[in-house]
């Protein structure tokens, strides 16, 4: 992936990506958003991961930062 500004999220990750982001982003830990999203702990850091890759990001800090000037609104878990 080229070095650069990172993406909008709005515009590179799922609907499920950018949930967990938003959860991500307002301090929750992937025990957290597991049980929020009624997923795995082990599939949330999978999604993590993908997030980080597709934003070219490092840490839950950057991740935050971005969700701030990005679109992460989607953040509450549908049902």
């Amino acid at each position: 992936m080229a070095k650069g500004p990172p993406s909008r999220p709005d515009a590179v990750l799922t609907a499920k990506q950018r949930r967990i982001a938003g959860l991500v982003a307002d301090g929750a830990t992937n025990r957290e958003v597991a049980a929020a999203l009624y997923l795995s702990p082990r599939t949330v850091d999978h999604h993590l991961r993908n997030i980080f890759v597709r934003l070219g990001v490092r840490s839950r800090t950057k991740l935050a930062k971005i969700c701030r000037t990005g679109d992460c609104t989607d953040a509450a878990p549908h049902r």
